[in-house]
């Protein structure tokens, strides 16, 4: 299962609290809101009930209302429900109002009764007042009723629960906006380390050098520690590559000088023979040692530098254009001035030498002559460079193209070489961050080219 990156963990366990907290708000709003607003109306209906008793009198012994200028007026109203309103004696005559609103329907001594009903397929709000009047040493009794649809109650909670909504809101957002931007800043230093991480080339064995919170400083120094321990193992096999390449090739000169100078073996036959063999062991040792110096797992890339590609090639072709002659080859070298990339000179020649002796070794008939001529070129094209050996050789089957690059593999074992030079060239373009291509040419040959990037 993936595992969220920080950034959405840390939104989500911010923003799941804050909408259950939100939702518990409004449930509470929402519940106390409608209590105070029923009290409120319920206030109103009260006054209006104080407003009718005081329009109540007694004439003739008989309970009146007075009734010229009278209006229920519900402070509280916004015009949108009814009001209704009745007044019974205490034998439940209707002295004024409207008939039938319904009673309690739970007797009880309270003089003053809220209660929920229905009258005129409407629901509504109803005070029920007891109403009682000494005149005269006589006793009056009234039953007042005030009732309220519920329409103005609803429109007031629904006003002020959207304006509360619209200011939780903006509240949100703004938390939402701050949330984010608190994020963004926290988990910086971890955007950072990241970067500075995947940015590294995978063969960079530096340490990383990045202010990191506490949480993950000791992490980052475990990496470092362990960057160090590897370069150090890898230092330690370089040592002893060199060591054992030294402790081989320094017995083989020894047995070459001794071959050249033996009286016994002056006028053998024999004698090209084992000095071949000699320079051939020689050959692959230096070759081994090579392979395992431009490993882009080993190689310390903190020796690059900027290389001018063209002036270095013009140096290997001056240099190495005498042996191309000698071996009975034609040379040519076309390039562009000014080319330059990001290596190591010496790896560079390394990977020149393989190309050209490649060529020389391959480009041979059946009676080892030399084929025609040898062309090194170098070109570029937008941010890439372009090495390349040609030959007119034989070329390469189609079916051992894919097998080219395997150590030791070698196409005609009656050929010299080590099996390595082209397993050596991709190793040296990987360590260049490059790409080698090799196709045969049309009617024959062979053209090998390094892809490097450019400065």
């Amino acid at each position: 299962m993936k595992i969220k990156s920080i950034h959405s963990r840390l939104l989500t366990w911010l923003t799941i609290p804050l909408g259950l907290v939100i939702t518990l708000v409004f449930v509470i709003i929402f519940i106390l809101l409608s209590r105070n607003v029923n009290q409120h109306f319920d206030n109103a209906l009260l006054i209006a009930s104080k407003n009718i008793e005081d329009r109540l009198y007694v004439r003739g012994g008989v309970l009146k209302f007075s009734l010229p200028h009278f209006r229920i007026d519900i402070q509280t109203s916004l015009g949108e429900g009814s009001v209704f309103y009745s007044v019974e004696d205490e034998n439940n005559n209707l002295i004024v109002g409207h008939a039938n609103i319904p009673k309690p329907k739970i007797k009880n001594h309270k003089k003053t009764n809220f209660y929920n009903a229905s009258y005129a397929n409407q629901e509504i709000r109803v005070l029920y007042v007891k109403h009682e009047m000494y005149r005269n040493g006589t006793i009056y009794r009234a039953n007042i009723m005030v009732a309220e649809t519920f329409e103005d109650r609803k429109d007031l909670v629904i006003t002020i629960l959207l304006i509360t909504i619209s200011i939780t809101c903006l509240i949100v957002f703004i938390t939402i906006i701050a949330s984010l931007f608190s994020v963004k800043k926290g988990i910086e230093p971890l955007v950072n380390l990241h970067y500075s991480i995947t940015k590294r080339d995978m063969h960079d064995l530096t340490p990383i050098n990045e202010n990191v919170p506490i949480e993950v400083d000791s992490l980052v120094k475990s990496i470092n520690n362990l960057f160090l321990k590897l370069k150090k193992n890898f230092l330690h096999v370089e040592h002893f590559n060199a060591d054992v390449s030294h402790q081989l090739r320094t017995p083989l000169a020894e047995l070459k000088v001794l071959i050249e100078t033996d009286e016994v073996l002056k006028n053998s036959i024999k004698k090209e023979q084992y000095l071949e063999i000699i320079d051939g062991m020689t050959h692959t040792t230096q070759q081994l040692l090579l392979s395992a110096k431009t490993n882009p797992d080993a190689f310390d890339r903190t020796w690059f530098k900027p290389i001018d590609l063209t002036e270095l090639c013009e140096k290997f072709a001056k240099a190495k254009v005498p042996f191309i002659y000698e071996s009975g080859f034609e040379f040519a070298f076309e390039c562009e001035v000014g080319l330059c990339i990001n290596g190591e000179h010496i790896v560079i020649e390394s990977l020149l030498n393989n190309l050209i002796d490649n060529a020389i070794n391959y480009a041979i008939d059946e009676d080892k002559n030399p084929m025609g001529t040898i062309i090194m070129s170098l070109k570029s094209k937008e941010n890439h460079i372009f090495l390349s050996v040609e030959d007119e050789g034989y070329g390469i089957p189609k079916e051992h193209l894919k097998n080219i690059y395997n150590r030791f593999f070698r196409l005609d074992r009656r050929k010299q070489g080590s099996g390595l030079g082209l397993g050596i060239v991709k190793q040296i373009a990987e360590l260049h961050n490059g790409t080698v291509n090799i196709k045969n040419k049309k009617p024959h040959g062979l053209k090998v080219t390094v892809t490097f990037q450019s400065l």
